[in-house]
């Protein structure tokens, strides 16, 4: 049985990572076990989100899609075996960035599902913003 892109984006808990991200970025750095855990669950969101915003990114408009493309490239390069892995708190703060940043596009660039209320964006480097999509 396939999973249609409405399916598939009902199932992305956006609560569970805003607060996985809010953490990321303003928590208390974990200890060294939790850290590690922690790491992989973002990186868990960021292998869940890339995907449905890259399927977006035809529909986008030029300067939302510059962003998405640029996000794209450092999912790429976070997710990469062969990235940087000894400095495990900046590692996360990283993954953090670009899992908020995917989160935003997902959020503002999906076709809204009925009885949607929109999660706030305030301080984030992709805000809120009329017209992402193109016509």
């Amino acid at each position: 049985m396939s999973t249609t892109v409405k399916e598939a984006a009902a199932q992305i808990d956006t609560g569970a990572i805003e607060r996985a991200c809010h953490r990321a970025l303003w928590g208390p750095t974990p200890a060294r076990e939790e850290l590690a855990q922690f790491i992989r669950e973002i990186e868990g969101y960021i292998r869940q989100l890339a995907p449905e915003v890259a399927a977006i990114v035809p529909r986008m408009q030029t300067s939302t899609r510059d962003a998405a493309l640029l996000t794209l490239r450092h999912v790429d390069q976070h997710l990469d075996p062969a990235a940087p892995t000894a400095n495990l708190p900046v590692r996360l703060h990283d993954l953090g960035v670009t899992a908020r940043a995917l989160l935003v596009l997902h959020v503002q660039c999906r076709e809204p599902l009925a009885n949607e209320v929109p999660i706030g964006h305030g301080g984030w480097v992709l805000s809120r913003a009329p017209g992402l999509l193109g016509a």
